[in-house]
């Protein structure tokens, strides 16, 4: 069953890493003139209040949709956190007379990662992959020099993971963030 584990964990890392390049190599489908089409974003929230950095990316498919992903890692066992990633899409809901890809939008979102989660059978954390799908909400805003920041809030539910945890509620997660980014 470890073994198990071990393999989705790995898959997992690879996937994540094709998708961050990927995000890189695309080209526009429409004929919008962006000249900086990528964002990488540092989430304060969970980087300085939590103690493990989130770093993401995102792509401007058109001024009312990116597409990106956020990774976070964690070596510490007992916040319970370990590898996550969240490929992501997002939809902009805000004005036409705005910069493209600002403003109110919605979020979905998938999880695939680890944490660790106290085992009752051997009284010690071990590491559980899980798996699942998400909504939120946020607000982006651009800034002088392609500097951006937002704020969002989304919620999901795992549906791979152990249900033999009995101390630990695996199967919601919570996705929060204050980001500042750049463009380019």
């Amino acid at each position: 069953m470890r073994l198990h584990y071990l393999i989705i964990k790995r898959l997992t890392t690879i996937f994540s890493l094709f998708m961050l390049t990927s995000f890189f190599c695309m080209n526009a489908q429409e004929s919008l003139e962006l000249p900086h089409r990528h964002e990488m974003m540092l989430n304060l929230g969970s980087t300085v209040i939590l103690s493990f950095p989130e770093l993401s990316c995102e792509y401007i498919l058109n001024k009312d949709i990116t597409i990106g992903a956020a990774m976070r890692l964690s070596f510490d066992k007992e916040d319970g956190s370990g590898f996550n990633a969240k490929p992501f899409a997002r939809w902009f809901l805000s004005r036409k007379d705005r910069q493209p890809a600002t403003g109110f939008f919605l979020e979905a979102h998938s999880a695939l990662g680890s944490q660790y989660v106290y085992d009752i059978n051997t009284s010690e954390k071990e590491s559980m992959f899980a798996a699942g799908l998400g909504l939120g909400v946020g607000y982006k805003s651009l800034w002088k020099n392609n500097w951006t920041s937002e704020l969002f809030f989304g919620f999901g539910r795992n549906f791979i993971y152990d249900k033999e945890v009995e101390n630990e509620d695996v199967s919601n997660y919570i996705r929060i963030g204050i980001s500042i980014g750049k463009r380019f």
